[in-house]
């Protein structure tokens, strides 16, 4: 891919009922996609009183032919946090730790007004790790902000699969930033956070080893599912673990309505999971077929937290 490049991809998500289009390039070509905000006046109309105790945020045009589009309504003490300037300070934590980001492939994500942004910058194959499967995953930052204050401003570095796109995210290395949308925003701590997780990453890869270490066992793995998956996220969610589990396919009801636990619900197979061994040997093998069901999630706020709660469920399997 040429720096002069900007792909469209084929991901699909929503926010908060928002469509959300993903395009893939370098961030100098990527940048010129993200509209810029400004806070105005909150007032019915030009000649009317403000409201003292409210602004909107407005979405500045990108062309001439565009006019201004407000986008949220927030109270006067909102600090906006625009979207170029958050990714720019994260690529200050990439540059700080030696890496130039100006040829990495990024991936942008953006609501149709622009409002709320995903960022993702994939680091160099040294970054990558192989586990015993030889299927790499390669390190990425992601970031996720809003400018109308209704999400919170999240920082991570998390591991994608390549053979299958799962998205992993072992823990230490997600940062929410929950002041920063109010007086006391201070987007000059992002490079710091990036620095630290980056620290981090030899921990992840750490833990991944240690799960190709745990032996798993259908009787176990059935327990495991029945109770802390379907707990944790449902019974489908948990069938379909169970099943990419015990034979490598995903899985669908066969019936929504019929009684029993998530392993005994009659299914039908939908596909081939692509990278999955016909039956999970390991705990690595089960955290990505738990990485598989959290990243078909449609909302990206949701499969991120899917995503973050995969070591958690591992370490109650291993506990």
């Amino acid at each position: 891919m040429s720096d002069e490049s900007v792909d469209v991809l084929g991901e699909a998500a929503r926010w908060k009922s928002r469509d959300v289009r993903y395009w893939a390039g370098t961030w100098e070509r990527l940048s010129k996609l993200i509209p810029e905000f400004k806070t105005a006046e909150f007032r019915a109309a030009d000649d009317a009183p403000s409201n003292p105790y409210m602004k909107t945020v407005v979405r500045v045009p990108l062309t001439k032919a565009e006019r201004e589009i407000p986008v949220g309504v927030v109270s006067n003490t909102y600090g906006l946090a625009p979207h170029k300037m958050v990714v720019e300070r994260c690529l200050d934590g990439v540059r700080f730790a030696g890496i130039d980001p100006k040829p990495l492939r990024c991936e942008l994500g953006l609501t149709e007004l622009g409002e709320w942004m995903n960022f993702r910058l994939y680091f160099p194959d040294k970054y990558n790790h192989k586990p015993n499967d030889e299927q790499v995953l390669n390190l990425r930052l992601e970031c996720f902000n809003s400018v109308d204050g209704s999400s919170r401003l999240v920082i991570l570095l998390g591991w994608l699969r390549l053979v299958c796109t799962n998205g992993l995210v072992i823990g230490e290395t997600k940062t929410e930033l929950r002041e920063v949308h109010n007086r006391h925003l201070d987007l000059n701590r992002i490079p710091e956070i990036v620095g630290e997780a980056l620290e981090k990453v030899r921990g992840d890869q750490a833990r991944m080893e240690k799960w190709q270490e745990v032996d798993v066992e259908t009787e176990t793995l059935k327990l495991w599912v029945n109770k802390d998956v379907t707990g944790k996220w449902g019974k489908l969610a948990a069938c379909r673990t169970f099943h990419i589990c015990d034979s490598g396919y995903d899985v669908e009801f066969a019936d929504p309505f019929a009684q029993g636990e998530a392993t005994e619900k009659p299914i039908k197979r939908t596909q081939k999971v692509p990278g999955a061994p016909e039956k999970a040997q390991n705990l690595y093998d089960v955290s990505q077929a738990l990485s598989w069901v959290a990243t078909r999630r449609n909302n990206p706020e949701e499969r991120l937290q899917w995503q973050t709660d995969i070591p958690q469920l591992i370490e109650r399997f291993s506990g």
